[in-house]
């Protein structure tokens, strides 16, 4: 291995030079180039020779400026951009089993996390995004249909590589940048503004011919807006706002009251007494039920603790460590600038991304290639800023519909089934089903803010129809449901319970405002009128029976009675009396005396048979 990598470095060595104006490429540049691809492809599983490039920077201080400079060479330039998609691959793509859990599988990890973020700073130049803007300008000229297959090749590449960039995670502690202030992020965001690269991702995802690098142009503009809020985006302006004013205003008092509060907490200058000697500590019982006394100095009895020698409580580590979620304001500009590119890709290519996108998805359904999470986070930021910057039906009227809404709930249901079926990525696919969750709350939002466009008609109409599917099919209220009830801390964060609880806060009040408008209970109780009787008939019915004629009636038929309750009663099913009605307004209790009045009355009329039936079925 020692002379391979020598061999490494001898080809590096030998690549050119650069005199700060112009690059030197050598005659054999070519041949280094290739055998430099042929090395990585045939990297050990610690991955050695991609760190010791790494540790030679020889992507810093060779190909990034190799490659402006020999743009026309197309051999050179295609070697070039080869590896680089190969250096800037992301770590996690070269773990197929997910990160290292040992501690030299981990030191190695986080150290090509390390080199990639050396690379991702030097990709802030603008003369390397100028290069590639000029290779892919030139490719995508060509009409779809006569294009060769190397020129879908170098089309995929770049994209590949303008991902490979976006994606390395961010080091705050590293970089010490603060709110409004230009980030690495930030810095290639900007590079790729100035020299026209995000334009050209917008015209593929909005051209229906480019279906193909759908899915590259898809992960790069998420990529684009990851550590950014459709908040922040939404009330980007060219004032600051009054809100914003307000914030920052109290964001610097809250600091200097830490900063006030750290400067007391801090002990006094000056020599600590030394004094030893002996003390009682006033209320504080020891063994024998007396005050403590210290052999120790002032100091050491002023701060006693008992716990210190405490052997510490083993800690569940079942629950899961919340990750860290970077969210922060970039610089003003750089921020305007995500603001005008959100609203171009709802204009011109939101609706047709969508379609698409979801179209491959749906055909690869099989396949674990493509990841849907992309399309769902996509799907959840520009409506939630579509939402918070003045609805347009017209803009996302792609995800605002039927289909959309049964898409992503068939993949939270998918996302569920496969946290019980694949044990081992149970924490993987729970963030996607995180994702998911998120996108159907949104939904679920921007259906709630359609009803406000009371003068579109077409709005009214596609919120009945949406609202009228959502309420009445059984699958959106059971899967609320289920993912309340099959909550796994093992698997879950709080987090996501807490978007859970949101989610069926709003689906909640989404049905009470649906059954208040649409649902109509009727009483459908007939009022029967009483026939006037004559006034002999009513002296009769209100002479009431004295005690001596109950008790020679009941005589007569007890033992009637008795031989009834001893067989059973052949009654037909719709002759069966009902003791209780669960729909009444009346509590158990009142109709419990209701059907004691009713089988006296059935006694006392002769009806033996109806009265023991009545009083079976209440019992």
């Amino acid at each position: 291995m020692s002379v391979l990598l020598a061999d490494i470095d001898a080809t590096c060595a030998a690549l050119g030079v650069s005199d700060g104006q112009k690059y030197q490429a050598d005659p054999y540049a070519a041949e280094g180039l290739k055998h430099l691809i042929w090395i990585l492809r045939r990297d050990l599983d610690n991955h050695e020779y991609r760190r010791h490039l790494g540790r030679a920077k020889v992507l810093q201080t060779d190909l990034v400026y190799m490659l402006p400079d020999y743009l026309s060479d197309e051999e050179l330039s295609d070697l070039l951009i080869r590896l680089l998609v190969i250096l800037t691959n992301p770590t996690l793509l070269l773990y197929r089993d997910g990160p290292p859990n040992d501690n030299h599988g981990r030191k190695v990890f986080l150290e090509l996390i390390d080199i990639l973020q050396g690379y991702k700073a030097a990709f802030t130049r603008d003369k390397i995004w100028t290069a590639l803007f000029e290779k892919l300008k030139k490719a995508l000229e060509i009409a779809f249909a006569i294009r060769s297959e190397e020129q879908n090749l170098l089309i995929e590449r770049v994209l590949v590589l303008v991902r490979n960039v976006l994606q390395v995670p961010a080091n705050p502690e590293a970089e010490c940048r603060a709110d409004n202030d230009a980030s690495l992020h930030d810095q290639v965001i900007w590079a790729l503004h100035q020299t026209g690269m995000l334009d050209l991702v917008l015209f593929i995802v909005s051209s229906p011919d480019e279906e193909q690098f759908h899915l590259h142009a898809l992960e790069i503009i998420c990529l684009l807006y990851r550590e950014q809020t459709s908040e922040s985006l939404a009330d980007a302006s060219l004032k600051r706002s009054l809100s914003e004013k307000q914030r920052d205003q109290q964001e610097l008092l809250a600091a200097r009251r830490r900063e006030q509060a750290r400067r007391q907490a801090r002990p006094p200058t000056g020599r600590h007494s030394r004094f030893g000697g002996t003390y009682v500590i006033r209320n504080m019982k020891s063994v024998s039920d007396r005050d403590v006394i210290c052999h120790q100095p002032l100091q050491r009895v002023s701060a006693i603790d008992f716990d210190r020698q405490k052997q510490s409580q083993k800690r569940s580590h079942r629950h899961i460590k919340e990750e860290a979620q970077v969210t922060r304001r970039s610089a003003f500009t750089v921020r305007l600038c995500l603001r005008e590119y959100c609203i171009e890709v709802l204009r011109s290519a939101y609706n047709t991304l969508v379609r698409q996108v979801r179209r491959v998805l749906e055909r690869n359904a099989g396949s674990s290639s493509h990841d849907d999470s992309y399309l769902l986070w996509a799907i959840r930021f520009f409506m939630e800023f579509n939402r918070l910057s003045g609805l347009q039906l017209q803009l996302v009227s792609e995800s605002l519909s039927v289909q959309c809404f049964h898409w992503v709930l068939t993949r939270m249901q998918h996302d569920m089934d496969m946290m019980q079926c694949d044990k081992k990525q149970a924490r993987l696919w729970a963030k996607r089903l995180h994702v998911a969750l998120l996108t159907f709350r949104e939904l679920l939002q921007s259906l709630l803010a359609l009803q406000q466009l009371k003068e579109d008609d077409n709005a009214r109409g596609l919120f009945d129809m949406l609202l009228n599917n959502v309420c009445y099919v059984l699958e959106y209220r059971e899967t609320i449901l289920h993912l309340l009830m099959n909550y796994n801390e093992a698997h879950s964060t709080k987090v996501y319970l807490r978007d859970v609880v949101e989610t069926a806060n709003v689906f909640i009040k989404m049905m009470e405002r649906f059954c208040q408008d649409s649902v109509v209970v009727q009483d459908k109780r007939r009022i029967i009128k009483k026939k006037k009787q004559p006034k002999s008939a009513k002296s009769k019915l209100t002479a009431q029976p004295t005690e001596e004629e109950l008790s020679s009636k009941w005589a007569g038929m007890a033992a009637e009675v008795s031989v009834l309750l001893e067989g059973e009663l052949p009654l037909r099913e719709d002759k069966r009396p009902l003791p209780f009605d669960a729909a009444a307004e009346k509590s158990i209790d009142d109709q419990r005396e209701d059907c004691m009045m009713r089988i006296n009355k059935l006694l006392r009329n002769g009806k033996l048979e109806q009265a023991i039936a009545l009083l079976r079925a209440a019992r």
